[in-house]
């Protein structure tokens, strides 16, 4: 709610924010900049955190309890047996530790507050500014910067007159919208800043969004463009940058050349055009000769609904404000004549959430007088965020735009939530139940005791009852006696209300008050046994697993996990794998735990196999020379012959046309950027590197264009730069594309300016022949002709097989080229690639060429690649309308393109991604054409990224495709195995990245996420009725083919009968009736009294909230409702779509079906278009040397594809199968069950007959068989459904092909917000077997996992994992967010609940110590409700024996000790170090965590058995001991009458018979019970070794790891704790406590221990005839009823003998 309450008050605020440089801006709506993430302040910090401790049930019950206490204890009103300290004082000691946890976690946020806020950061500022301020005592003194010019103002130019510009040093939190803001190198950017200068050439600046987004690639951030810079330079370099600089006047003579800008010119720059350099200045935008552009210049008056800003506000009217008072004279437009100075003005969108995208405009001063302002456009490229740090750029200048809470970083974040764990809010909801119970106890004894005190009332006169109240006492009416007044009788009993109170104070221990305190000592263990797990430490980056949240157990119950990718599942660190050029596939195949490509049964040779297995090459024999081919003719357009104007049987020494273009494209197709290796404060190193290689740093240097040295080893860096430099991609396949040209290949990048790119290249190059160069130029020669009569057969391998393969890079000396760039059209989601307009060097005959690289979906297209269409026709087997190749230069086209098709199959399977290269040449013309449309596009402010797309698509049209790229995202350890094992435990895992849609897909194959035989459903982003009807037909679809039975109609229109679970559901009726009353009231009160003190905003947050629950209980009450809705949405969707006319044509052989689908059951095109392509080359290989069979090769072409048959599936026998009830045939049969487990088994699978042993007779024969001959394979296969039956051959069962939804973030848009379509997208993706989001948003993650947890019922428990600011949201709206620390950020890690260092450690955190923490704490909480009912219910039966007169059965003090120690102690040890099942047994069986999320541990059945064995034990342990101690042996000493034999006249002394040792007996009993049921439901006991104390060197770990825990806990800390507690507590009593509560206590346990053989008489034999119940109840249901944990228990420990 912060976040969407947050983005409203924003976006609905502001239309624009308008910013003059140099002034902050201090009046709302303007954000300060600090951040707080601190719960408390000092005021709040006892309201606040008492009401937190206060939302546990058990607390405010025991608040009320004591108070109840209090009032009983000290007035009339009512009786209390029990003194109110021995609950309000336990009650106050555990509030207490619970606020000291607390208050000092949020001073550790305090704390990292004020590092964050009171960071130093630098300001320009007026030297007369910080002066004034300084003068004035009572403000806080500001001070220069010492690091900027030795703290001294700066001097410079303004107008001719002197100007000194001071630089502040103040905290981040005061820097305001306005500041002209300094950051250094390897610093934090502290707003959201336009950048305006930096020490780079042509203004530009890196910086990393590690702790944004996860990504390590180093950004490019450009400064603004001027208007009218040149269209060649628009996204390279900058070079007409605003923050260019000037250049040096120094004679020399180079157009081409930048000169960085130093400090002080980009200060003096900067000052002209802002306040610092004219305080009197006028606002851009006031120009009168803009008067037909001008906006609303009149400031926002807005007040801050805080004390402070309501006291300025006020302040200002009553005596001004001159700030306020300045600030609108310049924005007002100036009268004719006036003289005035214009300063350059922001004018920007609101603040938003959309953190990849930014619109705004610079209105800069005019050239002269009457001049009109120009604008330079700003958008993504120029913005600074906020949490990124500045990387290889010493200083840069920037004007804040967002602050604080303003900036996109923290917009996307919301509040803090504070999370209960599942078993936190189950404790709340047993609480409840309990009191239910403890209130039908207390009111059934109240109206017992008024009913028996009635009835025996002539008898109570000993308790002060008599109705004569003149009536002196019984047997002392004698004369002698008289002086004995009349007692004041009381004629009547305590009514009920009192007796009910009564019985309140007595059994208000029937809830546990030590329950909370124990589980925070469990869960502080088991999260420090979590930060201890050595299999989740990372060594790489010390960095162990950090539990930062109290929700351990819930690590045992996840069902969903939402995962970032890049930085989670990836290592964002790219390497070129593989390549595909000429038909030929260089590059070993990536040795990948995912599937295998083909589908082709393993007892079938594969011909494919034999295919491929000659044409895969290492990456180096790419650079083999071409084919000597002479006398072949070229064929034009027209396939007419023309004479051959050249020969290449002279350039065998020169690469393929396809293989030189390949590797152009790789390394020129970029925007990577050569930068000096920055090392902070070390100019020394600085100095030797940038005079290593001066050639480099200037393209223009001695070094003669096109020259050759003699061959030499290069020294290059890693990444392929040249020593001492560095490559800086905005993307890292740019650089992993750019460092393989280098490395691979030889063709390195040795700089970047506003001339182009420099290379150095060791390769000959086919435009060193000026034969080709002329022809190329004159249409003579094209790309196709060029790559035909250079290329090889795909199918002839020799050329680059084999070990003594000649490269053509060889004893050839280095060449270097320069390659001018006048035009980039940069990546974007619609055309899914880039390209770049570049001319060759004048060496290689100055060609225009586009160079071009993308997606395969968008390059191989009919349009834009030259024979896809041949290529279509192929792979979709379109016999129809298939064309013949005309030419030679066709068919190796054809087979080249097949050829890439192919192996782009191979490579998608392997999880690379891939990208299509492509090169067109263009003529002068055509360039210069497409150049003026370039230039207008590009300065355009209006609509400017659609036209730069328009344009983009004007010239990426017949592009000849030189290969295919396939590089590698490198995943984390053991990532696939992860997913795989956590698949295997129940988890399903949902990958939301924001990513394109191609590279989520790639790596969802590398992960094992999805398979190449899965079929994909890409929700791709759209008209809005494609979109939603794309989702409404695989609803429909799913529904069809029984996926979701909940939304057929025949269990829509089912009407259910009465039954017994009819009677069941009886309590949910009347839940859902309290919900709707509660919700009902909560908006009465709301709308009617609560919103007379609200804010409109809080209000209309608050009943929107409301309204929201609302819905959710109505969808709850009577799901069929909103199921309906659905359905019936998604046929009128789907209805709407199919009447549309532009898709009439969709129809095909359904066109009367008006529920039809445009979704198929096929695996993803790509692999399919595989397939069709190697059937093709087959063919062709196949018919070397030979006519080719065209007719053969169709056949081939069109074979249907072998992975199943789909020829059976019957569209209208799916929609009957809507009106049917869905039958589901199982391979177990019911009637194997027995009594027992129907009845009393707690596993559901025992219940319902799915275990082995229930297996229907036929199929266990089956299983029975000989492995060797597996002649029961098919009846197996044909029994689960994993092979078509043979009764149904021929037809495909499609319910049987495994989907995955890929759904991209645009798309979202169109469904998210209507609880309908929600529900919708939801139904969809929970029959999917893989979600990937791709291209979402921060919001759009959280709400898709809000999404989940809404319409999943019963709710489940969703983890998110993610590594950047921009998973903050997800993470924080899941119920557990981990976040993924070490080199990354730590923006995740803070607002996670876990750190862990790589996603492969979630197996071990969720799979062990999920899995024990929840199996413990369930088993501990189960332990100390039934701890407290059995005290109460021998309380409850004792009052029974006392006429129901609230006297208590034991010493209050006694029971707090019971509380707290003597049988809480032995629960906490078995909690904290009980193991059911061995680490490694679970991690070799996944499927054991299932346990967890399907309640085995608390389920309703297993709560029976402990409320049962409750009232067993509480029977037995009185019933077993009264009777003994009521008897005269009960009141005799051990040493004395009947025991000693002294009198046998007299049974006994009398001694020890009271109520006190009568109760404190029994109490010791319960103590044993309890004690000795921990040690029996202990699954691993811990023994230790003996001696556990040493002196010896060397012997074993030491006493912490040689301690038997489990008999410590059960011996020192119970028994043995206990009766030490009653010696002390009679000890007490004797020394000083006689007046006391301590002092009914003396003597009585040495009469009780020591002198009473019948105490320890009973101590054997009642506890050992109680546990006897529990142990023979638990070897039965073990023996005939086991769950599941219990079966696979029993294997671990068969295994470990």
């Amino acid at each position: 709610m912060g976040l969407k309450k947050r983005k409203r008050d924003k976006e609905a605020g502001e239309e624009q924010r308008i910013i003059d440089f140099g002034k902050p801006e201090n009046d709302p709506p303007f954000a300060d900049n600090s951040v707080k993430t601190s719960k408390y302040s000092m005021l709040s910090f006892f309201p606040m955190a008492i009401r937190e401790q206060f939302r546990r049930s058990a607390n405010i019950y025991f608040l009320c309890v004591g108070l109840l206490m209090f009032v009983g204890y000290y007035t009339n009103l009512f009786y209390s047996a029990i003194s109110p300290w021995t609950t309000l004082g336990p009650l106050a000691v555990v509030v207490s530790v619970s606020l000291v946890q607390e208050g000092y976690t949020d001073t550790l946020r305090h704390r990292s507050d004020n590092a964050t806020n009171n960071h130093p950061c630098t300001v320009l500022r007026q030297p007369e500014e910080l002066d004034r301020q300084q003068k004035n005592a009572k403000k806080i003194k500001r001070k220069r910067d010492p690091r900027l010019n030795k703290g001294k103002d700066l001097k410079i130019k303004v107008a001719g007159r002197e100007v000194f510009i001071a630089f502040e040093s103040l905290f981040r939190m005061n820097i305001r919208a306005g500041d002209l803001v300094f950051v250094r190198n390897r610093e934090m950017v502290p707003a959201d800043l336009i950048l305006l200068a930096s020490a780079n050439e042509g203004g530009n600046a890196y910086i990393e969004t590690s702790s944004i987004d996860g990504e390590t690639n180093l950004k490019l951030r450009n400064s603004p463009q001027m208007p009218d810079e040149r269209p060649g330079m628009v996204s390279a370099i900058s070079n007409n940058s605003l923050l260019n600089g000037e250049k040096q006047d120094d004679g020399e003579d180079d157009d081409s050349s930048v000169e960085t800008e130093s400090f002080s010119q980009a200060v003096e720059r900067i000052s002209k055009m802002s306040l610092l350099g004219h305080p009197d200045g006028v606002c851009a935008l006031a120009n009168p000769a803009n008067a037909d552009e001008q906006p609303n210049l009149r400031r926002q008056n807005s007040v801050k609904h805080t004390p402070k800003g309501i006291l300025g506000h006020l302040k200002g009217r009553l005596f001004g404000d001159s700030a306020k008072d300045a600030a609108e004279r310049r924005r007002s437009v100036p009268e004719g004549g006036e003289q005035v100075t214009y300063i350059a003005t922001l004018t920007s969108e609101p603040p938003n959430t959309h953190v990849n995208n930014y619109t705004g405009k610079l209105t800069l001063p005019p050239d002269s007088e009457g001049a009109r302002s120009q604008h330079a456009a700003l958008d993504a490229d120029n913005l600074l965020l906020r949490g990124a740090v500045l990387r290889n750029t010493e200083w840069v200048i920037g004007l804040a735009c967002f602050t604080g809470a303003d900036t996109k970083l923290v917009m996307n974040s919301v509040a803090t939530p504070s999370k209960f764990s599942q078993l936190d809010m189950l404790i709340n909801r047993t609480v409840f139940l309990v009191l239910f119970i403890m209130i039908f106890c207390v009111c059934s004894l109240g109206a017992a005791s008024v009913k028996v005190n009635n009835e025996a009332f002539d008898q109570l006169w000993y308790a002060g009852y008599n109705k004569n109240l003149s009536e002196p006492w019984p047997y002392f009416n004698l004369d002698s006696s008289s002086y004995i007044q009349i007692p004041d009788w009381e004629d009547h009993t305590p009514n009920f209300i009192q007796n009910t109170f009564m019985f309140v104070t007595l059994l208000s221990n029937f809830i546990p008050l030590s329950v909370y305190v124990s589980v925070e000592i469990i869960t502080v263990m088991m999260m420090l046994y979590i930060g201890w797990d050595l299999n989740m430490y990372h060594e790489e980056s010390d960095t162990p697993a950090v539990a930062r949240s109290t929700i351990v157990t819930d690590l045992g119950l996840v069902e969903y996990i939402f995962s970032d990718k890049t930085g989670t599942l990836t290592c964002n660190i790219m390497e070129f794998k593989r390549c595909s050029v000429d038909g030929h596939a260089f590059g070993m195949p990536v040795a990948k735990a995912a599937p295998q490509l083909t589908d082709i049964p393993e007892e079938q040779p594969s011909d494919d196999a034999d295919l491929f297995s000659d044409s895969v090459h290492p990456l180096k024999h790419l650079l083999a020379g071409s084919d000597p081919v002479s006398g072949l003719s070229q064929v034009d357009e027209s396939n007419e012959s023309v004479d051959s104007s050249f020969d290449l049987e002279c350039m065998t020494d020169t690469l393929t046309f396809n293989a030189e273009m390949f590797l152009r494209v790789m390394s020129i197709c970029h925007t990577v950027v050569v930068e000096k290796d920055h090392v902070p404060d070390d100019f020394i190193r600085k100095k030797r590197l940038s005079s290593k290689l001066p050639s480099i740093s200037h393209p223009d240097s001695n070094v003669d264009k096109g020259s050759k040295s003699p061959k030499t080893v290069k020294e290059k860096n890693k990444d392929g730069a040249p020593e001492g430099y560095a490559y800086q991609a905005e993307s890292p396949d740019e650089a992993a594309l750019v460092a393989a040209a280098s490395n691979e290949y030889g063709f390195q990048l040795l700089g970047r300016n506003s001339s182009g790119v420099q290379l150095s290249c060791s390769c000959p190059s086919l435009l060193e022949d000026n034969n080709i160069v002329e022809g190329l130029k004159n249409g003579t020669v094209t790309a196709k002709m060029l790559a035909a009569q250079t290329s090889s057969s795909s199918g002839a391998s020799s050329k680059y097989s084999g070990s003594q393969v000649k490269t053509v890079d060889e004893d050839v000396a280095s060449r270097f080229e320069r390659w001018s760039i006048l035009a980039i059209n940069k990546f974007d989601s619609d055309r899914k690639r880039m390209s770049v307009l570049v001319r060759s060097p004048p060496e290689l005959g100055s060609i225009p060429m586009l160079l071009c690289k993308g997606a395969d979906s968008s390059m191989l297209t009919e349009g834009v690649c030259e024979g896809a269409r041949m290529l279509k026709s192929i792979v979709d087997k379109d016999e129809a309308s298939k064309p013949e190749p005309e030419s030679e230069a066709d068919n190796s086209e054809l087979e080249s393109l097949l050829g890439i098709q192919a192996h782009l199959g191979e490579f998608a399977s392997e999880g690379l991604r891939t990208l299509v290269l492509g090169v067109r040449i263009l003529s002068e013309d055509d360039t210069e054409q497409w150049l003026s449309k370039f230039k207008e596009a590009s300065t355009s402010i209006e609509d400017r990224d659609q036209k730069m797309t328009t344009v983009a698509y004007e010239i990426e049209k017949g592009l000849h495709i030189v290969g295919v790229s396939a590089i590698e995202d490198k995943l984390q350890d053991g990532v696939p195995e992860t997913i795989a094992n956590l698949g295997k435990a129940g988890i399903k895992l949902w990958v939301l990245t924001g990513d394109k849609r191609e590279t989520a897909i790639e790596i969802g194959y590398s992960t094992k996420v999805i398979t190449p035989k899965m079929h994909l459903t890409e929700v791709v982003d759209g008209p809005s009725q494609n979109v939603k009807a794309l989702v409404a037909m695989e609803l429909m679809r799913h529904i069809k083919i029984g996926n979701l039975p909940d939304y057929q109609l025949a269990a829509l229109d089912e009407v259910k009968g009465f039954s017994l679970k009819s009677i069941l559901n009886i309590l949910t009726l009347v839940g859902n009736w309290r919900s709707k009353t509660w919700l009902a009231f909560q908006l009465f009160y709301l709308t009617k009294i609560k919103r007379l003190w609200l804010s409109k905003e809080n209000f209309e947050d608050q009943l929107e909230d409301l309204e929201e629950e609302i819905e959710d209980q109505k969808r709850r009450a009577d799901p069929r409702i909103q199921r309906r809705k659905v359905r019936e949405l998604a046929r009128e969707i789907i209805s709407n779509f199919w009447n549309d006319p532009d898709h009439a044509g969709l129809r095909g052989k359904h066109a009367h079906d008006d529920e039809a689908s445009i979704v198929s059951d096929d695996p993803p095109a790509v692999f399919e278009r595989a397939k069709s392509a190697r059937e093709s080359l087959k063919s062709r290989r196949q018919s070397e040397n030979k006519v080719a069979d065209m007719t053969r090769v169709k056949k081939l072409a069109l074979a249907r594809v072998s992975t199943s048959n789909r020829d059976g599936f019957d569209e209208e026998a799916l929609s009957m199968k809507s009106y049917m009830p869905t039958k589901q045939t199982t391979n177990f049969d019911k009637r194997k069950r027995t009594v027992f487990e129907r009845l009393f088994a707690v596993d559901k699978d025992v219940r319902h007959g799915r275990l082995s042993i229930h297996l229907k007779d036929e199929y266990k024969d089956a299983l029975s068989l000989d492995e060797k001959e597996q002649s029961g394979k098919k009846e197996i296969e044909s029994m689960v459904g994993t092979a078509p039956s043979p009764m149904h051959k021929g037809h495909f069962d499609v319910s049987s092909v495994k989907r995955g939804l890929v759904v991209e973030g645009a798309a979202l848009k169109h469904l998210l917000g209507d609880p309908v379509l929600e529900e919708m997208l939801f139904a969809v993706a929970s029959c999917s077997e893989s979600v990937i989001a791709c291209r979402v948003s921060p919001m759009q993650k959280a709400l898709l996992l809000k999404m989940v947890r809404k319409y999943v019922s019963p709710t489940p428990t969703t983890l998110a994992i993610g590594d950047g600011a921009n998973d903050v949201g997800m993470i924080q709206e899941a119920h557990i967010g981990i976040g993924i620390s070490g080199l990354e950020g730590q923006q995740a890690v803070n607002a996670s609940d876990f750190a862990i260092a790589q996603f492969r450690f979630l197996e071990p955190l969720l799979l062990i110590h999920g899995r024990w923490n929840f199996m413990r704490m369930s088993k501990s909480v189960l332990f100390f409700f039934y701890k407290n009912a059995a005290l109460i219910g021998t309380m409850m039966v004792f009052s029974e024996r006392c006429l129901h007169s609230g006297t208590p059965l034991y010493d209050p003090w006694v029971i707090s000790v019971f509380n707290f120690v003597g049988g809480s102690m032995p629960i906490v040890f078995m909690a904290v170090f009980d193991r059911d099942i061995p680490r490694d047994y679970v991690l070799r069986h996944p499927e054991v965590y299932e346990s967890g999320p399907n309640n085995e541990f608390l389920s309703l059945r297993m709560t029976l058995r402990w409320i049962i064995m409750t009232i067993i034990q509480s029977l037995t342990v009185y019933h077993f001991s009264a009777p003994a101690l009521s008897l005269g042996g009960g009141v005799t000493s051990a040493f004395k009458g009947l025991m000693g034999n002294l009198d046998r006249d007299v049974p006994g002394d009398g001694e020890g018979g009271d109520l006190l040792v009568f109760g404190t007996t029994i109490y010791s009993q319960l103590i044993y019970v309890v004690t000795f049921k921990a040690l029996y439901e202990t699954r691993s006991v811990i023994h230790g070794e003996f001696p556990t104390f040493t002196c010896r060197r060397g012997k074993g770990e030491g006493w912490l790891n040689r301690m038997g825990y489990t008999w410590v806990g059960v011996t020192w800390f119970s028994i043995l704790w206990y009766i030490f507690f009653l010696y002390m507590y009679q000890f007490i009593g004797r020394r000083g406590a006689q007046t006391g509560s301590f002092f009914p206590f003396v003597y009585m346990t040495e009469h009780m221990m020591n002198m009473r053989s019948i105490t320890w008489m009973i101590s054997i034999l009642t506890p050992t005839i109680a546990c006897i119940f529990d142990i023979t109840g638990k070897v039965f249901s073990n023996m005939f009823y086991p769950t599941k944990t219990q079966i696979h228990a029993e294997i671990a420990a068969t295994e470990q003998k």
